[in-house]
């Protein structure tokens, strides 16, 4: 049998580095969920206190963007219907008690603009460094890149397509009407990280 190429010389090193790379990504993924269902307590707990943020012209704290300049801060008055975002291509370089994060994201958002209903596709990436402190991984700094773009009048729904009364449809909602709260039971602000943060 062939052997691998580079051989494993201290197994539970390995075993950490895949352990905190899930536990990285596992932010991730709960900040794209805090933003598309605007839980403003759990995008915060994705960041450390202090965190910095630089998103569409923004550059300060992170708390202060989540909380007053998002589409998910409980002051926006845009007239979002919709945000949806999907990630893709994590590449997570760990450094120690740091890593440097890529990840690709596509973000989508239904917006009424002038009495007419758009849809807007936002693709780019998160450049984010995060951090191990308090027992947790978390964002320390985070940069968003924007790569690409595109605005289209909406159409008629895939529903209205194939005939289906929209009535019957378990949809989704942007806040805490969302499916996710009352299927699943999840609290509102809540992870599952195991380290009790909130």
């Amino acid at each position: 049998m062939e052997q691998h190429p580079t051989p494993v010389t201290d197994e539970r090193q390995t075993l950490r580095n895949l352990t905190d790379k899930q536990a990285i990504a596992e932010v991730l993924y709960r900040r794209v969920r805090a933003s598309d269902r605007r839980d403003v307590g759990l995008a915060l707990s994705c960041y450390h206190e202090g965190a910095t943020e630089e998103h569409e012209g923004f550059s300060g704290s992170a708390a202060d963007f989540i909380t007053e300049q998002s589409l998910s801060s409980p002051t926006s008055n845009a007239r979002v219907t919709t945000l949806w975002h999907a990630l893709s291509n994590i590449s997570i370089e760990l450094t120690g008690e740091g890593a440097t994060v890529e990840s690709y994201y596509l973000g989508v958002v239904v917006r009424e603009e002038d009495e007419v209903t758009m849809l807007c596709q936002i693709g780019g990436r998160y450049l984010d460094r995060f951090a191990w402190r308090d027992a947790r991984w978390a964002i320390a700094h985070r940069t968003v890149v924007y790569d690409w773009s595109k605005v289209a009048p909406v159409g008629p729904s895939y529903w209205d397509l194939i005939g289906r009364d929209e009535a019957t449809i378990i949809r989704g909602a942007f806040g805490p009407g969302d499916p996710l709260y009352t299927v699943f039971d999840v609290a509102r602000g809540a992870t599952d990280d195991g380290n009790g943060a909130n």
